[in-house]
């Protein structure tokens, strides 16, 4: 198995960071406006990317702890993605601000589309920082 796993310091206290991630406002501000985000575990998170195929792919909510964690297995995708799960661990910085521990874990090799993946999570992250901590939308994909 092969785990992808980033962390990244951002200027936002946890609970803006938290609604970055889960609510459809804060995945639209950084990550694709093509999203349907429900709340809660249990919730399925249907996030549009022009370009890829399937252009839908969807991941369902595991944990959710407000300002804490978010959990996500994804069920629909690129076969290389479906069972992988993905997990934003956020605590806040003893200086201010909040530490994201990402992780996305268990691809089945290391190939090609791993390491597009690793790079385009990290390409992610840096829109995510300006996000929350500008308040102005970044989207990566635009649908």
């Amino acid at each position: 198995m092969a785990d992808i796993a980033l962390q990244i310091r951002v200027d936002a206290d946890t609970d803006t960071t938290y609604r970055a991630i889960s609510t459809p406002d804060g995945v639209a501000g950084w990550f694709t406006t093509g999203a349907e985000v429900g709340e809660g575990a249990g919730a399925l998170h249907r996030l549009s990317f022009p370009g890829s195929t399937p252009a839908t792919w969807d991941f369902r909510v595991e944990t959710a702890d407000p300002g804490k964690r978010l959990t996500q297995t994804v069920v629909a995708g690129p076969p290389q993605w479906i069972g992988t799960e993905i997990v934003y661990a956020l605590e806040a910085h003893p200086e201010g601000g909040t530490v994201v521990r990402f992780d996305h874990t268990g691809f089945a090799a290391v190939d090609d589309m791993f390491r597009e993946v690793t790079m385009g999570w990290a390409g992610m992250f840096t829109r995510l920082k300006e996000y929350v901590e500008t308040g102005t939308p970044v989207p990566h994909f635009t649908v």
